[in-house]
């Protein structure tokens, strides 16, 4: 019974076996048609229609976000610093006390010039009245002498004519004798006079010099005492525009030389972009070359700049150039923020473009296959500038024509061609 059973499983088995064999053959005699028919539509491609549109060759960088105009305050006298008033990070405005340092002995020092700007004040009102006394007495000796010459010369000449009457026996010898005394008397007047005259002179020319140098040491502490002040107000630091503290180099107790820096401000609402730029694509830019900014922290999506600056030299290591991106409005991004730059290095305004894909090269020049009744047409193009994905094309082709972008390699031309997809945009 059992040997029964297992011969007819197996005569079972052999004819599901055939069964499936004579269906699978008849399935593969049935499909050798249809592929040969499907062969007779030729090679299957994917197109792409020529269009017009803007075209764009862009270079995308990361950048850093740096506040532009950023200027180290420093500290214009030594000394040990007392009070930090502010923090890294912090808004200050314009004259806000940022520092103090100690200023004791200046203290000390501008009061020693304050007592000595008082005594040169009295010592110069002493002066001018010296002067004022010793300019009266020269007056006086000068009308002294007038009068003593007045006198000398009445009394010369009446000496003349009694000697002239007393040589004659005119007049008796007491007479000349008298006039004779009175005309040495005078004569003696007058050289005390012109002596006095001298001395009130001299007088005069020493007043007027110790004014001068009077003055002049009053000038002197003055400005002494005006260097102290200015000594004393440098004792406190104070920021000279409104700006953000970026680096704080100080603390307190420590001691500063004159010129070291004790922090870092910049106008945190004028934001620059810096970008390390390849040596290639740098040939393609120049000041005012426009760009877009994006970065996830930004309000908005996307921020016009415009390149600013060029450095000179390129990095050794790097073989990179740092440009300068200037952005067209004012935003709140931090200093040594990433972002993302897109560096816009031609513009194109309707031009004629392909996708790059569609363009081989024969014969050393650049081509398309034109799509034609079905089949692709060989065609020699000109070209353009290219974006990596499209170039644009200035000759023989026009908007609207429809071009393979796939399997160009197994085209020739007027190769018979069907689509094996929807046409393709730009890809």
């Amino acid at each position: 019974m059992n040997k029964k059973i297992k011969m007819g499983l197996t005569i079972l088995l052999i004819i599901v076996i055939g069964a499936g064999a004579l269906i699978f053959i008849r399935q593969l005699k049935n499909r050798e048609p249809q592929v040969a028919e499907e062969q007779d539509l030729g090679t299957a491609v994917e197109t792409a229609r020529v269009q017009k549109d803007d075209f764009e060759i862009i270079y995308n960088y990361s950048g850093t976000a740096e506040y532009a105009g950023k200027r180290k305050i420093s500290a214009q006298i030594g000394g040990e610093i007392t009070n930090i008033y502010v923090k890294e990070g912090q808004k200050v405005e314009k004259g806000d006390l940022l520092v103090k340092i100690d200023d004791q002995e200046l203290k000390n020092n501008f009061a020693s010039a304050e007592t000595a700007v008082r005594e040169a004040e009295i010592a110069l009102k002493k002066a001018k009245l010296a002067k004022e006394i010793s300019r009266n007495n020269l007056a006086e000796s000068k009308a002294a002498l007038k009068e003593a010459e007045s006198n000398y010369s009445q009394w010369q000449n009446d000496y003349e004519r009694d000697k002239k009457l007393y040589q004659k026996n005119a007049i008796a010898e007491a007479k000349f004798e008298q006039t004779k005394t009175q005309f040495q008397k005078a004569a003696a007047q007058l050289e005390r006079v012109k002596a006095a005259l001298a001395s009130a002179e001299k007088s005069v020319e020493i007043a007027d010099l110790d004014v001068e140098t009077t003055a002049e040491k009053l000038k002197k502490v003055k400005n002494e005492l005006e260097n102290a002040q200015l000594k004393l107000n440098d004792t406190e630091i104070r920021s000279p525009i409104s700006a953000e503290i970026v680096n704080e180099f100080a603390e307190v107790g420590e001691v500063k030389a004159a010129g070291q820096a004790l922090f870092e401000i910049a106008e945190s609402d004028m934001v620059e972009i810096k970008v390390q730029v390849g040596m290639n694509d740098l040939r393609k830019l120049e000041i005012g070359t426009k760009a877009i900014i994006s970065s996830p922290v930004l309000e908005q999506k996307e921020l016009e700049a415009v390149i600013s600056k060029i450095a000179s030299t390129a990095d050794s290591k790097s073989r990179t150039t740092e440009v300068t991106l200037e952005l067209k409005d004012k935003i709140n991004l931090k200093d040594g923020a990433f972002v993302s730059v897109s560096l816009i290095a031609e513009e194109i305004n309707n031009a004629l473009v392909v996708p790059e894909k569609a363009i081989f090269n024969y014969q050393a020049a650049p081509h398309v296959y034109l799509i034609k009744d079905g089949r692709a047409v060989r065609q020699k193009i000109e070209t353009g500038a290219t974006n990596g994905y499209q170039t644009v094309v200035t000759s023989s082709l026009s908007e609207g024509d429809q071009i393979a972008v796939t399997n160009l390699n197994d085209l020739q031309d007027k190769t018979k061609v069907y689509l094996s997809d929807q046409e393709n945009g730009d890809d």
